[in-house]
């Protein structure tokens, strides 16, 4: 009887040691999975708005995808493309910022970002002085710390507005006189070949314009094709 019980015993314990093994593997699962970086994951790659996948801190950051959480040896990173416009969101200092979005505010150690995909002619935002510039947007001002944008995509030609001298000159546009503090800029996007016009010395020159004099301050350019 007691040899019986022992031989019981055994093969209890025998049938034990696989089925631990087996919860092992299964709670490795997920460490595997975090681990997969964004070369060879094709879940990067087919990812919806929204989708959230672990990375390593050395793996390259997708377009369109931030930073949103770090632990240990992995980045958590975010799929903002598809986002409508005026989306915000909570991202690390660290996390690049996707094309069109910019930086609204600081938050517990991040930064907020919006995005300005879609948004009309004319639409100003408050950003932080870090804040990358979209393209077409300039800075009309500065308030409490931080800049004021101002969106000039879809500005009809001849359109004036006046920009801070630190503001970006949007393509085919050019300054045309200083106001105070500030610069004058002009689209002259969609002019008439011939057309001429004086501008200031620092004026960038439009592709397809050239310059017919120079002296002082300003000088003259002139489209041409």
């Amino acid at each position: 009887m007691f040899k019986k019980a022992l031989i019981i015993l055994s093969l209890s314990s025998v049938v034990v040691v696989p089925s631990l093994a087996t919860q092992v593997q299964g709670a490795a699962l997920p460490t595997q999975e975090k681990a997969t970086t964004y070369a060879s994951n094709k879940k990067i790659r087919n990812a919806t708005y929204g989708e959230e996948i672990w990375v390593s801190l050395t793996s390259p950051i997708p377009a369109g995808w931030v930073i949103v959480r770090t632990l240990g040896t992995q980045n958590l990173i975010k799929n903002m493309n598809g986002a409508s416009y005026g989306t915000e969101v909570e991202v690390l200092l660290a996390s690049p910022i996707p094309t069109g979005w910019v930086m609204v505010r600081a938050f517990r150690g991040s930064n907020v970002i919006k995005n300005m995909n879609g948004a009309s002619y004319g639409t100003e935002v408050e950003v932080m002085l870090a804040s990358p510039i979209p393209e077409g947007w300039v800075m009309v001002r500065a308030f409490r710390g931080s800049n004021v944008l101002k969106n000039m995509n879809g500005a009809s030609y001849g359109t004036e507005v006046e920009v801070m001298l630190a503001s970006p000159i949007p393509k085919g546009w050019i300054m045309v006189r200083t106001y105070g503090g500030s610069n004058v800029i002009r689209n002259v996007n969609d002019a008439p070949n011939g057309t001429q016009i004086e501008v200031l010395q620092a004026s960038p020159v439009p592709e397809g314009w050239i310059i017919v004099s120079s002296g002082g301050n300003s000088k003259v350019i002139r489209k041409v094709g």
